[in-house]
């Protein structure tokens, strides 16, 4: 932490994650981060600054992910994206926990995350085509489902961790949430996707890392 500016943004996730979003103020951000309400004010003039700071590193993080396995997507590399978003997920987990009362309250970070949705279901779609183009997954037996299915996937990898959240259902675990994003895509499996899924789930996750 070698600025000012990533110290506040570093409190404020901690206390975000730990506290919900809500629940914390610009003095408990200050304190965390060793600086005055007055010195933090001058890098950050309110809370939807800061929050609209930490959003815009989260998505760029979403998109270098995205870019990371879009050239080429086999089951591997969705594999890979899953987990990872997972990870992500887990390192800003106040944001998947509070989107609807952010995106409320916080008008900036909502028309950022209207693109950005729009953004990570095209590339969805285009993993989902492609796939079905090289015989992994059928085609797409209308049109526009394959554009419902992509919607699907991502409503149930950004509201995965809330909705363990509302079910009380412990520690979120990364298996049973590759698991549930991984139940989308197996009714489109073809022969030879079947197979190269049950290949991977064979592989030792160290194979792939």
């Amino acid at each position: 932490m070698n600025t000012t500016k990533e110290k506040i943004l570093a409190a404020a996730l901690k206390l975000f994650n730990r506290d919900g979003m809500v629940n914390v103020r610009l003095q408990h951000i200050a304190d965390e981060a060793f600086v005055s309400v007055g010195n933090l004010a001058y890098h950050y003039k309110n809370k939807e600054a800061i929050l609209l700071a930490l959003y815009k590193t989260l998505t760029k993080k979403q998109q270098e992910l995205l870019a990371e396995y879009r050239t080429v997507p086999l089951f591997d590399n969705i594999d890979r994206l899953i987990l990872h978003t997972f990870q992500l997920q887990r390192e800003y987990v106040f944001f998947y926990l509070d989107t609807l009362e952010i995106v409320r309250a916080y008008p900036s970070v909502g028309e950022a995350h209207q693109q950005h949705i729009a953004s990570q279901v095209g590339q969805l779609k285009f993993i989902l085509d492609f796939n079905a183009s090289r015989g992994a997954l059928a085609k797409e037996p209308m049109d526009g489902v394959f554009e419902k299915t992509a919607l699907q996937i991502w409503m149930t990898m950004d509201f995965w961790l809330a909705q363990q959240a509302v079910r009380k259902n412990g520690v979120p675990s990364e298996q049973d949430y590759r698991a549930t994003v991984w139940n989308i895509f197996i009714p489109y499996f073809t022969d030879m996707g079947t197979r190269e899924y049950e290949q991977m789930l064979k592989m030792p996750y160290g194979f792939y890392f």
